[in-house]
């Protein structure tokens, strides 16, 4: 048995054109896997994963939460990005340095150089 989910799959990054301006970036957090599950363990320290409500009454199955300038809410009154945890009424937390690199890095090896992160 392996310890390592990832033994065995693409060991070296790659870049696959999927659509006019969509790309997949296949490998590219590998080095960074440990610092990025570090960040999201105290993101959900400060505002800990919950399941929404859709604006027709039912409740999500998956439980999320947000970082940085913005975060992506719903509700009764809709989907959409807020800039404060609405169970807290505090604003989200900071977006971990390790997350907003490495979607500007992305962004930049996708074509979009000018990139900068305002929700995660």
């Amino acid at each position: 048995m392996t310890d390592d989910l990832f033994d065995g799959l693409l060991q070296v990054p790659t870049r696959e054109d999927i659509a006019p301006g969509a790309v997949l970036l296949r490998a590219f957090a590998r080095d960074i896997d440990l610092a990025l599950l570090q960040a999201a363990d105290a993101v959900t320290a400060r505002s800990p994963l919950h399941h929404m409500q859709t604006p027709g009454g039912y409740t999500m199955s998956v439980a999320s939460t947000s970082c940085g300038p913005l975060g992506w809410v719903s509700g009764p009154d809709g989907y959409r990005y807020a800039a404060h945890d609405p169970r807290t009424g505090q604003p989200w937390p900071a977006m971990p340095a390790c997350f907003s690199e490495l979607a500007q890095w992305a962004a930049a090896r996708a074509g979009y150089a000018n990139f900068v992160p305002d929700a995660c």
